[in-house]
């Protein structure tokens, strides 16, 4: 078996990854986030061509039943030349719109799902939604779905930790299903206003996938770099990832401050001057290489 990176476009060799938005949305569309869509093909297209400048390949978290657009996604690659990694999965249910499809399938019918997602529709990652601080009986059984999907397929799993919080819940829920942690993305670790917090969650081994400054998180990139810099002294820099965690609707007046681009344009080179131009070179190539690769 040989290490793949699995895209829209088929599966691609780490090796060719180039650097990495680890988290990012270029369609979603949600009615707990009015305002981030619907939006158009060529805005997404748009802000992939700026981001080609820096980055090679973008990790679109948007799951089924939000307005990933696997077409559009697949033309704007072959476009743009950026490879996109699109998830399968299941988000919190309260961020469905009434009537869709995902929330009212249990375990065994969501992992079908994301089995074909990820071999019929090239999807790379199953990405589950959990709430702050407790795991609600659906999302447990989401993440079950995904545990099952896991050892079927191999791709990683992504987790929407709402707050940062739960991380220990979801950990645990995981490795009782027999996934191992470095098959495991913790997203927006970093919106927990609590340093120790993120340290215990990286006590785990699992990746953990740090929010940059965003239209909705306008985090200061200086107090993102303090946070880093904890996790790296305590040794914990293998395991960091960047993500842009924006979508296209937000973008045009403020690029290329925030999204993929703006990751590249001003985040980067502030982050490399705060804590080296090696440690973000390994969250933004070496580190994604490895955590959006799996055995195929």
């Amino acid at each position: 078996m040989s290490r793949t990176i699995r895209t829209v476009l088929g599966d691609m060799d780490p090796a060719d990854a180039g650097a990495i938005d680890s988290h990012d949305h270029l369609f979603l569309s949600t009615p707990v986030l009015p305002g981030d869509g619907p939006f158009d093909e060529a805005s997404a297209a748009l802000e992939l061509r700026a981001f080609s400048a820096a980055g090679g390949t973008l990790v679109q978290w948007t799951p089924r039943g939000l307005t990933r657009n696997m077409p559009a996604l697949r033309r704007i690659s072959e476009s743009t030349g950026i490879s996109i990694v699109c998830a399968t999965g299941r988000h919190r249910a309260v961020v469905y719109p009434e009537g869709a499809r995902e929330p009212g399938l249990d375990p065994r019918l969501l992992a079908a799902a994301f089995t074909e997602d990820i071999v019929k529709n090239a999807c790379g990652l199953i990405k589950v939604g959990v709430g702050p601080e407790c795991i609600a009986a659906d999302e447990a059984g989401a993440l079950h779905a995904a545990a099952v999907t896991h050892h079927t397929t191999g791709v990683p799993i992504a987790v929407h930790l709402e707050e940062g919080s739960a991380s220990t819940s979801v950990i645990e829920a995981l490795r009782a299903d027999d996934v191992p942690e470095r098959s495991i993305v913790l997203g927006h670790l970093g919106r927990n206003p609590s340093v120790g917090r993120i340290l215990e969650a990286a006590e785990s081994g699992a990746w953990l996938c740090m929010d940059t400054p965003s239209p909705r998180h306008t985090q200061n990139v200086d107090e993102l770099a303090r946070i880093l810099a904890t996790l790296i002294e305590r040794g914990h820099l293998t395991q960091l990832l960047l993500g842009a965690d924006t979508t296209a609707a937000l973008l045009d007046a403020d690029r290329p401050l925030f999204g993929p681009s703006g990751l590249f344009a001003s985040v980067a080179p502030r982050l490399s001057e705060l804590l080296g131009a090696d440690a973000v070179r390994r969250m933004l190539i070496e580190n994604p290489a490895r955590a959006w690769s799996f055995d195929a």
